[in-house]
């Protein structure tokens, strides 16, 4: 019942903003822990591929799949696994798309409080909720840009799981953009 009220009390702006900000915690959650933020197929037909957390090989030929944490290793190269902590711009990676998921996370958060509790339908709450989803998008777009470059030097292709990452960051974009009408 409270709910409904809310839902007709509640501008436009702010009711798509709701709804953006959802989907693209969702889809960001979904393609940070996937393992396809890039893939390689190579003449064998056999697949590379590499996720913030997890890098995958299969071969189609014997139906086999190896995969490895990236906690302790890396492998940068195509064979020579390396520490993961000699490949900084793998960490900053990570690190960019933590903070992306912390923020984005307090934005929906502060968004969900403005939308149900009246207490906390002020300005400084709509401020809050702008500040943090647009730190969300830049932390979020800097991660993409690091990764994508790093492995588009080794021809790799964009996976599934980055695809997601991207439409997350598109969305929150939109959040934030309507937050701001929202002031209005």
């Amino acid at each position: 019942m409270v709910v409904a009220k809310r839902w007709k009390e509640a501008s436009a702006y702010i009711i798509i903003s709701l709804f953006c900000m959802a989907v693209s915690v969702v889809l960001f959650l979904v393609g940070f822990s996937s393992a396809v933020w890039v893939k390689k197929t190579y003449a064998d037909k056999g697949i590379r591929m590499y996720g913030l957390w997890k890098y995958t090989r299969y071969y189609p030929w014997v139906k086999s799949t190896e995969e490895y944490r990236l906690s302790g290793m890396l492998l940068s190269s195509d064979e020579t696994p390396l520490s993961a902590t000699t490949t900084d711009w793998y960490r900053a990676t990570q690190a960019m798309e933590c903070l992306g998921l912390i923020c984005l996370v307090l934005a929906l958060l502060i968004l969900l409080l403005y939308f149900f509790v009246p207490s906390c339908k002020v300005r400084k709450a709509l401020y809050g909720m702008i500040f943090f989803t647009f730190l969300a998008v830049i932390f979020i777009v800097i991660g993409i840009a690091i990764f994508g470059s790093k492995f588009d030097e080794k021809g790799f292709d964009v996976g599934w799981s980055m695809g997601l990452a991207i439409a997350a960051a598109l969305l929150a974009f939109i959040s934030g953009i309507l937050q701001i009408l929202e002031m209005t």
